[in-house]
């Protein structure tokens, strides 16, 4: 009797040993499973963004194609008049596009050449002791942020005369006019009240008038400029239809350079350089930093 109830004793810690055990292989397995699990999700999950990545970069990439293309039409038609003069004033706005979707695509165009060029490789012997002395004006008197939102690291040398803000005028000013920089300044904030382009004509006149020397006169035209040829191309879309028809879904920004060409069978066309830069814009900005831009 004892004997049975041994080997009946022995029988159920088997038993119970087996169940244990493969509990501990199903928990186990379970473990393995959704670990499987995790990691595939993860990988699909980034395979996912990845596509869309590359998905979005893809139409960002066409979209600034299709709107180079646009663009450089709307140029040709205006025979190589100056394009302040032919923009809205205001909001530097150029045209709009109907996409097939009835999205409307408004097209601004703004001079991108009021600040100082901050990468000096490259440049002639003067452009750099003139470039550099700039420079050092503006870094003296602004902070770290306010000089790298007054500066660009490409483009041409000069300053538009126009655009070019008050502490980016008067540093440059000082290194052109000299002794006579205020009362330069004075002329060119005259001028810029007065008219909505300034021409090299006026500024050649507004240096005279401000008493400059030769010399002076020739290093204003060295350092300002009244040809812009930096723009910043600002595209805003808004849906055409659904819940947000009429309103601004994306906004994109880049910097191109804008020529005209003298070329007689080309009468005078301006022509749309590739950008040099293209970004996603926050919409919910009311005006766009074109530093940002840079």
């Amino acid at each position: 009797m004892n004997h049975l109830k041994l080997h009946h004793d022995r029988n159920s810690n088997e038993h119970t040993t087996r169940r244990g055990f493969a509990m501990a292989m199903v928990i186990l397995l379970m473990i393995v499973v959704g670990l499987t699990i995790g990691v595939s999700m993860t990988r699909f999950s980034a395979q996912t963004k990845s596509v869309a990545r590359q998905m979005e970069k893809y139409q960002e990439h066409h979209l600034g194609r299709g709107l180079q293309e646009a663009i450089g039409a709307w140029l040709k038609q205006q025979n190589g008049r100056n394009l302040l003069e032919v923009l809205e004033p205001e909001t530097g706005h150029a045209m709009d596009i109907i996409l097939a979707d009835g999205s409307e695509v408004s097209v601004y165009l703004r001079d991108a050449q009021g600040t100082a060029l901050s990468n000096l490789t490259g440049r002639t012997d003067r452009q750099i002791q003139e470039g550099g002395a700039l420079l050092r004006n503006l870094i003296v008197n602004t902070t770290e942020r306010e000089y790298l939102e007054l500066t660009r690291p490409f483009g041409p040398s000069t300053i538009s005369v126009m655009s070019a803000p008050d502490r980016v005028l008067d540093a440059a000013a000082r290194v052109a006019a000299g002794q006579f920089a205020d009362q330069f300044i004075s002329e060119i904030n005259k001028i810029r009240s007065e008219s909505a382009v300034v021409t090299r004509t006026q500024l050649t006149r507004a240096s005279q008038a401000a008493g400059l020397t030769a010399e002076q006169r020739g290093a204003v035209l060295r350092l300002f400029s009244a040809d812009i040829e930096l723009w910043a191309v600002i595209i805003e879309v808004r849906a055409g239809q659904g819940m947000n028809q009429g309103r601004l879904i994306s906004r994109y920004g880049g910097i191109t350079r804008i020529r005209i060409n003298n070329r007689s069978n080309q009468s005078n066309a301006s022509e749309l350089g590739a950008f040099t830069t293209w970004k996603e814009i926050d919409i919910h900005t009311r005006d766009v930093d074109i530093s940002q831009l840079y």
